[in-house]
């Protein structure tokens, strides 16, 4: 087949595909990732499960991988097949292969140029000749290789591709200095030393400029820097010892470089003084603009959110290079944060009185004074600022036509359109670096007397350069003022979300409170003033979305749930994503992960502060409420899949749902996604507290199925408090079933968290207000939950009557996986009143009823089994039962069992005589039971000290007991403590 022949791809740089000059548009970024992966392959076929871990990482992948790949394939397809004449994407088998010739894919040149320049030497080829081809080389390099994608392969090859470039440097450096005709090398080599400090190829050249230069003693030195960074006991490689010796000696083959060009100044705006930091992408810009022998004016254009410090950066960036743009520079704001940018022509004719043109000879044509600027630049090297840029269309006509000059393009969004430019986005600064523009601003004594202050000064900055400098010019300007007393300004009253009454009217700040951006001003500078700019230029739906997307309480928001929030569909977030994106571009919104985005802090509470300016209640309690139905329906599918169970089994409420939501291939995805998305259901529960838009109904059965599917302490403390909430809620509205409900989960949780007198008191409530045939299934629950509870305070006979009535409950309504974990309950209270014969039956069928496929209700089955069995006196029947449970219960990440099957086991060790095991296991378990149940940490700590007693070591045994009593005492367990005082008692 013959491939595409007019198709160009970039793997240095976004991932980006032209025909004949025309560029392709490629879609989401899922899909360019897809592409990414076949490029890689350089015509060979990826199986489908190699593209599926190439592009998610074990955690993040979607419910079902195969069928988003093959979306993508689909969807790339459509993209390429207009420009070809034979599709160039091919199914071969179960996997893909892009067939397009080796010269049409940047990165496969950039990988083979250096090979290519060394067989170009070994013939007798120029050195002239081989730096062509590794300059060549580098040119492509536009920015970071498959910048925006994330996945595993695209971070693998980012690395690669790191590497080569390096080697590519350092191959393009040797042959500089064999030339001899670049008189500011030492400086280039000593940036690249910055960049890759454990390059000594580099060094090489630095020290061999250097002593070039005339500057012998600092080439020496930076032979001794290179050994002070290898560290003792390593000695730095042959070739630069050799260098060393021959630079000692004044080696005259080592002849001296041409005298550098003096440099001339250049028209720039002052540099801003404390600027502090970015020293990595100073040395990018560096080597981006200083291209000398490039064939295209170099463009490099610095994105970032307001107040990041890209104007700061270009403006020292520029100064630094003053020296190698010898014919000048020149500067121009483009105003593009402003309402009415500058148009182009207006900053041509900026540019030419700067350059000396008369205003009379100024062309009135537009053409003409493109044609009249570009002139006035051609053969000389001048570097232009083009700072505040709008749009692609207005930096265009500003681009010099020749080689030799250079520009640096600041924005706040990415100029992605801006051909041939090399991008850059600028972050906040690193917390040292935070610290030290604030040392720089507002003294140094003052910042290193209170560290700890200034630390969380800068954390409540943000990080963000502006605000910095704003907070430290208030304590430069308020002398009285301690760096402790600017932080509580700014972090004791933070700026939250607009909270709801019952009666719908959003909360206002107390009249005392000042939030945090109205502290971030100082004269004519404030951040909210920066960030309001960029604001006003959003069309209404992105605006939309900037504000509603602020408000869930959340670190961050998956795709579908951010759909789900803006009213979109989030099985298909699709056009979604595409609105994320152009903030994500627009630097108003950060994705650090596939399919997740978050705030800047500063950001966020911007946009809740528009929020609550333009959006009236209802409009943000319908979308939290779309989101609540979202997640609703969504953890009903995960607690289905994930107890193997009907959906219609594991309800307790009637709440209609209007969304499908995710759906979930097996029970580990299920709870992966549960435990991903805590965060942001909790957020939207506390929602439900106080905002009537928001049912109870529906919120207390999203309580309920995270109690189903998550556990630990922090996790059951959390859930035990918001269903107090939504219980007096629900009761305030008239709603007796939410009531009832939101008691029964409250009295769960508190179970699990070992507060058993008020479990009883709540789920004795829920029993009360569940009555009729609606109710039936909560009273089964409930009942379920009180057997365990008289369980474990040594009340077998009343465990015994709630079990029963579960069972019986469960079976009537035709439930058989939830009959079947009530048996096993029920199972374990007839073996403590010594009915074995029913013990036994009762759990094997319990265990028969849940055993279906790999579940958690499977593992608890398993697990109630292998707790009779040991009872019964079987013994290594109950181990491979417990064995079995454990597996499962770790394979899903459910901690309180996999930890309570671990002391099970411990027991199960002990019987058997095994009483190493039995201590190893029991201190294996110990750390996650003390995260999880006091419980169960007193019960490992049993375990473990009568292993320790049968190990001959009774000061640790009796220690471990004596805490294990202690906890029972305190959680009121009668039965566990008198077992505990029996065993201290034998042990004396």
């Amino acid at each position: 087949m013959t491939p595409a022949p007019g198709f160009r791809f970039a793997l240095l740089g976004p991932v980006r595909a032209w025909y004949d000059g025309t560029e392709v548009d490629l879609g989401r970024p899922q899909q360019r990732e897809v592409l990414s992966v076949l490029l890689a392959a350089a015509g060979r076929t990826v199986s489908m499960p190699l593209i599926i871990d190439a592009i998610w990482d074990e955690g993040d992948r979607p419910a079902r991988p195969e069928h988003a790949v093959r979306t993508h394939i689909w969807r790339l397809r459509r993209a390429l097949a207009p420009y070809a004449g034979q599709p160039p994407l091919l199914t071969v088998g179960d996997g893909y292969t892009l067939r397009v010739p080796r010269p049409s894919v940047d990165a496969w040149d950039f990988v083979r140029a250096r090979s290519r320049a060394e067989r170009i030497r070994a013939a007798g080829g120029a050195a002239g000749e081989a730096r062509e081809v590794v300059t060549e080389a580098l040119r492509l390099w536009s920015a970071e290789p498959l910048a925006g994608l994330y996945g595993p392969h695209a971070r693998a090859l980012r690395t690669q591709l790191a590497g080569v470039r390096q080697s590519l440097l350092e191959t393009r450096l040797e042959l500089d200095a064999e030339i001899g005709d670049r008189p500011n090398l030492a400086a280039e080599a000593g940036a690249l030393v910055v960049e890759y400090p454990a390059g000594q190829r580099l060094r090489a050249v630095q020290m061999l400029a250097l002593y070039r230069a005339g500057r012998q003693a600092e080439a020496l030195g930076v032979f001794e820097d290179t050994r002070r960074f290898l560290g003792p006991g390593t000695a730095p490689g042959e070739p630069l010892r050799r260098l060393h010796a021959r630079i000692l000696r004044s080696d005259p083959a080592l002849r001296p470089a041409a005298p550098a060009v003096a440099p001339r100044p250049g028209s720039l705006p002052p540099r801003i003084g404390g600027f502090t930091g970015r020293t990595a992408e100073l040395t990018e810009l560096t080597r981006l603009l200083t291209g000398a022998d490039a064939p295209a004016v170099v463009v490099s254009a610095v994105n970032g959110m307001a107040g990041v410090g890209k104007t700061a950066l270009a403006v020292h960036t520029a100064h630094g290079l003053a020296g190698r743009f010898p014919d000048g520079q020149l500067y121009a704001d483009l105003r593009g944060a402003d309402r009415r940018p500058l148009d182009p022509q207006s900053v041509l004719a900026l540019l030419l009185r700067e350059l000396g043109t008369a205003d009379e000879d100024i062309p009135e044509d537009g053409g003409e004074r493109v044609t009249l600027y570009r002139s006035l630049l051609a053969d000389r090297r001048r570097l232009l600022v083009l700072d505040n840029a709008a749009s692609p269309e207005q930096v265009r006509p500003l681009i010099p036509g020749t080689a030799g000059s250079a520009v640096l393009v600041t924005s706040r969004a990415r100029l992605s359109e801006l051909a041939g430019a090399h991008h850059l986005r600028l972050g906040v600064l690193p917390a040292g670096q935070a610290l030290e523009l604030l040392r720089r601003v507002a003294g140094e004594r003052r910042v290193d007397a209170e560290p700890e202050a200034a630390a969380a000064l800068a954390t409540a900055c943000g990080l963000l350069p502006l605000a910095l400098r704003i907070a430290a010019s208030r304590l430069a300007a308020e002398p009285d003022c301690t760096i402790a007393e600017l932080t509580r300004r700014l972090t004791g009253q933070r700026h939250q979300a607009p909270r709801h009454r019952e009666h719908g009217h959003q909360e206002r700040p107390h009249p005392g409170q000042r939030p945090r951006l109205d502290e971030l001003r100082s004269g004519d500078a404030a951040v909210e003033a920066a960030f309001e700019l960029s604001y006003t230029r959003l069309n209404p739906r992105q605006a939309r979305a900037f504000r509603l997307l602020s408000l869930p309480e959340a670190d961050d928001l998956a795709l579908p749930c951010a759909a789900a929030l803006l009213g979109d569909d989030p099985a298909d977030p699709g056009p979604t994503e595409e609105l994320l994106e152009s903030l994500v571009d627009l630097n108003l919104l950060e994705s650090h992960h596939l399919g997740r985005y978050h705030f800047h802090d500063l950001l966020r509470e911007f946009a809740r502060a528009r929020s609550a300016r333009e959006d009236q209640p209802a409009a943000t309690g319908a979308a939290f409420a779309r989101l609540l139905d979202f997640l609703l329906a969504t953890a009903r599918t995960a607690d289905a899949i994930a107890h193997s169970a009907d959906p219609a089994e594991r309800g307790l409420i009637e709440a209609p749902v209007a969304s499908p939501g995710l759906d979930f291939a097996d029970a580990r995805q299920a709870a992966g996604w549960m435990r991903r998305e805590t965060p942001v259901q909790r957020a939207v529960l506390v929602r439900a507290c106080t905002d009537p838009a928001l049912p109870a109904a529906q919120a207390v059965d999203l309580v309920d199925r995270l109690n189903t599917v998550l556990s630990g302490r922090d996790h059951v403390t959390a859930m035990a408090e918001l269903a107090g909430k939504l219980a007096r809620v629900a009761a305030r509205r008239g709603e007796r079933d939410a009531e009832a409900l939101a008691r029964y989960v409250r009295g769960n949780a508190l179970w699990h968290a070992n507060s058993y007198p008020q479990a009883e008191f709540e789920l004795t409530r829920a029993l009360e207000l569940s009555t009729g045939a609606d109710g039936a299934r909560l009273r089964a629950s409930a009942h379920l939950t009180l057997c365990a509870g008289a369980r474990v305070q040594g009340r077998f006979a009343e465990a015994v009557r709630h079990g029963e009535s579960s069972v019986g409950l469960f079976r009537s309504l035709g439930a058989p996986v939830a009959e079947g974990t009530a048996l096993g309950e029920l199972a374990f209270n007839y073996a403590r009143l010594g009915r074995l014969n029913e013990a036994r039956a009762a759990a094997e069928r319990g265990a028969e009823l849940v055993g279906g496929q790999e579940s958690v209700s499977q593992a608890i089955g398993r697990y109630y089994l292998a707790r009779v069995l040991r009872e019964c006196g079987a013994t290594a029947e109950a181990r491979a039962a417990a064995e079995s449970a454990l597996a499962l219960f770790r394979s899903l990440n459910v901690t309180a069992f996999e930890v309570a099957t671990g002391n099970l086991l411990a027991e199960l060790h002990l019987i058997e005589g095994r009483f190493s095991l039995a201590a190893d296991t029991a201190e294996t378990f110990l750390p996650p039971a003390r995260r999880t149940s006091g419980m169960l940490e007193g019960g490992l700590l049993r375990s473990l000290g009568r292993s320790l007693s049968r190990l001959g070591q009774p000061s640790r045994a009796r220690a471990c007991l004596e805490a294990a009593l202690d906890l029972f005492d305190r959680l009121q367990a009668g039965s566990e403590a008198e077992q505990t005082r029996q065993l201290l008692s034998a042990l004396a």
